[in-house]
């Protein structure tokens, strides 16, 4: 009943995605048709008809001061007709195996909401990814903006790379591959977000939250490019109020000289679970806590 997907299920697999998370067909046909891979998606079939279904996203973690590879679960979906008869944990334990056989190192996943934690960590996951959350008044961004040049645009690869360099030392964090970071950022447009990028590069994925609010879900800077990226976000995502994710502890702000800042708030924001071989011990987290971001916390 469990195996992987082919390419003729795709309509099917964009309808169980539709009907389980509540959307449009566009945001399914988004996926299905640029992030879909027969290889990475396991179903559980019912008399021939997808009932359940998971995503496996090829990625890499930071494990030891050096990446290894992992995948993270992605779109976990079971028809309303097929809840509560376990296809999903046989999916989650068939992924785990899938991983194992592919010599991934670990699996991560982000539960849809906090009641979810519970639900996965019976099927072998912890909570291990943190960020912070601050929220910064238009005022607070003007005092250190500085513009430099005009509007820039970097390809995913190059943006990718300086992502890449920040969280490098940072032990558990997740390393997407760069056809992950682009599907990310066009996934992000789709919901009628922007990236903004200033010199450095620099980059900041957005969305409007609410009229006067813009939510930055991924906020990638080294700290002397801070002003560019300030001065970007002003005029290319006017907004009152900026809510601005970073990884737990970056210090970015207080490197950058950020007046008039207030703590950050703390959150969990995704899982990992310990593949065959592997353990959370391999992993050396210190005062800088593991990052998933990308969008997907």
């Amino acid at each position: 009943m469990i195996g992987f997907a082919k390419w003729e299920d795709r309509p099917a697999l964009a309808e169980l995605w539709q009907v389980c998370f509540e959307e449009e067909r566009r945001y399914a046909n988004f996926f299905f048709n640029n992030a879909f891979r027969p290889e990475n998606c396991l179903v559980y079939r019912v008399a021939g008809r997808p009932a359940a279904m998971l995503h496996l996203l090829p990625a890499k973690i930071v494990c030891g001061g050096k990446p290894v590879r992992i995948h993270y679960v992605f779109a976990c979906a079971t028809a309303p007709e097929h809840r509560s008869h376990g296809y999903m944990n046989a999916l989650l334990a068939y992924a785990a195996l899938v991983g194992s056989q592919r010599e991934e190192q670990f699996s991560a996943i982000l539960p849809a909401s906090p009641g979810l934690y519970d639900y996965y960590a019976k099927s072998d996951y912890v909570t291990f990814f943190e960020r912070d959350e601050y929220r910064l008044s238009a005022e607070q961004l003007r005092e250190k903006a500085v513009v430099r040049g005009g509007r820039r645009a970097f390809t995913p690869a190059t943006l990718n790379r300086m992502r890449s360099a920040l969280l490098r030392d940072r032990e558990g964090s997740v390393l997407w591959e760069n056809g992950a970071f682009w599907f990310a950022v066009e996934d992000n447009r789709i919901y009628g977000g922007k990236l903004v990028c200033a010199e450095g590069p620099s980059y900041a994925v957005c969305r409007r939250e609410q009229p006067d609010v813009c939510e930055i879900t991924e906020f990638m800077s080294a700290p002397e490019h801070l002003p560019a990226l300030f001065a970007a976000l002003l005029q290319e995502m006017p907004a009152q109020d900026y809510r601005i994710r970073l990884p737990k502890g970056s210090g970015l702000f207080a490197a950058a000289g950020v007046p008039s800042l207030s703590a950050p708030e703390p959150a969990f924001c995704g899982m990992l679970r310990p593949l065959d071989g592997a353990s959370l011990e391999q992993i050396h987290v210190g005062d800088q806590k593991p990052y998933l971001g990308l969008g997907k916390d």
